[in-house]
């Protein structure tokens, strides 16, 4: 039987990741004394409608600056390094992730909230549980669920619908693996290979909604898998299937995370998307 990687790697398209996201995602995740190549405001300055989102992001009225930021430079001065690179992280995986994946039920744009949520709620779980690279936990969650956006490919999309469109009790995985012998977080983690993205990142997609048990896994599997959860929770990306999936209580009290702590992290990842929004509708209206 052949393989996922083979099976993608036979196909005549696949879905295109653009290639400021991939230069992107090498600095956020590298470490910091292996950061190279081309500059956070070269990479942004290449794409004019990212640097005019990322603008709008640097001069939003939440920072307080009173005089508007006109080039990448400025916002990189009022930002920092690190939070400019999610801005244009964020904003320019839109072009792979904004498109709709009917056979999941989501709808243009949805995906990618979704994506958004798990990012921030990710990075908010690992800066409150001092687990994992908030950088690194902000990448994975963002790109945890793009093997929805290939499965449509691996298998005929009237047979993915006719199996994830049930109303049932079961999360899309069991069906998946029922009905195909694999699921989206394999078809995704393989499509990151195919991107080049980093293995640890990898790992992650895969392991997103079931994370291992062992003590000694990376904390960065539990830290997406929550952060999963808590988008879900907010109503962001869930699809069909969204609400039937369940927090992995091991993988919370690996975390330290108790019910105030979730609750907390609910509201501000709340927030976080309702600000990144506003300055989304912003961008968009003042083109």
């Amino acid at each position: 039987m052949a393989t996922i990687e083979q099976i993608l790697k036979s196909l005549d398209r696949l879905p295109a990741i653009p290639v400021s996201v991939t230069q992107l995602i090498s600095k956020l995740c590298a470490p910091e004394d292996e950061v190279g190549g081309d500059t956070t405001t070269d990479i942004v300055m290449r794409d004019s409608a990212l640097t005019a989102d990322v603008l709008r992001a640097a001069n939003s009225a939440a920072l307080g600056f009173h005089v508007e930021a006109t080039s990448i430079n400025e916002a990189l001065s009022r930002v920092g390094e690190n939070q400019l690179l999610k801005i244009a992280l964020a904003h320019a995986s839109h072009s792979a992730l904004g498109v709709p994946i009917e056979e999941y039920g989501l709808e243009a744009g949805d995906a990618w909230l979704g994506a958004l949520a798990g990012a921030f709620a990710a990075e908010e779980i690992s800066k409150a549980t001092g687990q994992a690279d908030p950088n690194v936990a902000f990448t994975a969650g963002l790109l945890r669920d793009i093997g929805k956006l290939a499965m449509g490919l691996v298998v005929p999309p009237y047979e993915l619908i006719s199996v994830l469109s049930v109303d049932s009790d079961q999360d899309v995985i069991t069906r998946e693996q029922a009905a195909f012998g694999f699921d989206h977080t394999q078809v995704g983690a393989a499509l990151g290979r195919s991107w080049g993205l980093p293995e640890t990142l990898m790992h992650s997609i895969r392991f997103h909604h079931d994370p291992p048990s062992d003590d000694y896994a990376d904390a960065l599997y539990d830290v997406v898998h929550c952060g999963d959860h808590l988008s879900m929770l907010l109503g962001y990306g869930v699809g069909f299937d969204g609400l039937n999936y369940k927090l992995h209580v091991r993988a919370s009290e690996k975390l330290g995370l108790d019910r105030p702590m979730l609750e907390d992290l609910l509201a501000n990842v709340r927030i976080r998307m309702e600000e990144f929004i506003d300055q989304k509708n912003d961008t968009r209206h003042s083109a």
